[in-house]
């Protein structure tokens, strides 16, 4: 198959691709720019199947493809990309366009648009389907939320094959901060400390929230590409693993044996407040595509670390 990515030089965005490549796909990456690194390692490793593009989303030169994933975004507030809250939503809103108008034009035969699980300013505790109303808070959440709309509206009145997936908290290798995501998971903060300063602090009140290792992703949605139609406008791509703060600083010390973990009362001050949210039942993509594989936190944990260029125990 052959699949566009945008958004391809982000954190999901190049585990998508990796997923694509290591899975026999031929992948066309799109954004603004590449790291040298990321440049080197794709077209070493896959020069015949993989070509890099440095343009905006909006304007996606001629390539014959049959799939594209939308995973360009700016998750930055207005105050940290230096722009109104106006083009913050642009930014968001338009180059989506852009791509459903390519790929229609092009006769691309499915989009994939990828949402997140900010749509919900907070839900019940226990599993949330994909009926649950969204109730975004936030530019980013309304965004995505608005699309969504859009994209279930192209589908239904226009006969457009064209789906969301709505992701959760995701962590993984190649997470690093960026103009358009300057904020690091909590995971991969945790991660960071380890390995430069030897301690992790953990916050016994910061709530537990659902992690899906970012290569897991990939996986899933060319098992939503390779399905012969998808049922449904919107599938949630998540793992169901419910961790909590706790939980996740000592299996990192379990892989990392001399690192200090410091357990302190309240909640984290250098973050914003933490919602607590239900976690997204993803039965409706087992059950459409049979994809129920998802990385064990220690096996995620010690793919990530190890990524970093170093060894972990066991």
């Amino acid at each position: 198959m052959r699949i566009l990515v945008t958004g391809a030089g982000g954190f999901i965005g190049s585990n998508l691709v990796d997923s694509f490549l290591d899975a026999g796909h031929t992948v066309t990456a799109l954004d603004r720019a590449f790291d040298a690194d990321l440049r080197r390692e794709w077209t070493d490793r896959w020069a015949a199947r993989v070509a890099l593009v440095e343009a905006e989303a909006g304007a996606i030169p001629p390539a014959p493809v049959d799939a594209v994933i939308h995973a360009a975004a700016l998750t930055a507030s207005p105050e940290e990309a230096r722009c109104s809250a106006e083009d913050h939503v642009r930014a968001n809103l338009e180059p989506l366009l852009a791509v459903l108008e390519w790929a229609h034009e092009a006769g691309v035969r499915r989009v994939i648009f990828v949402s997140s699980s900010a749509v919900f300013r907070a839900t019940p505790p226990g599993r949330v389907d994909e009926g649950q109303p969204g109730a975004p808070l936030g530019l980013y959440a309304v965004a995505k939320h608005a699309a969504e709309n859009l994209i279930e509206t192209l589908r239904e009145d226009f006969g457009r094959d064209v789906v969301s997936v709505r992701l959760s908290n995701v962590y993984g290798p190649r997470e690093r901060a960026r103009a358009s995501r300057p904020r690091l998971s909590l995971i991969a903060r945790m991660v960071g400390d380890a390995l430069n300063k030897g301690k992790v602090i953990v916050y016994l009140a910061d709530p537990a929230r659902e992690w899906t290792f970012a290569p897991d992703i990939g996986r899933a949605l060319i098992a939503l590409l390779e399905a012969p139609a998808c049922q449904h406008p919107l599938y949630h791509v998540a793992s169901g693993h419910v961790l909590a703060p706790r939980e996740i600083a000592r299996a990192i010390g379990a892989l990392l044996p001399g690192v200090q973990i410091e357990e302190r009362p309240g909640t984290d001050p250098t973050i914003p407040p933490l919602t607590r949210r239900g976690y997204l039942n993803s039965e409706r993509l087992r059950h459409e595509t049979g994809f129920n594989r998802w990385t064990p936190l220690e096996q995620g944990l010690r793919a990530t670390i190890e990524r970093c260029g170093v060894e972990v125990s066991g």
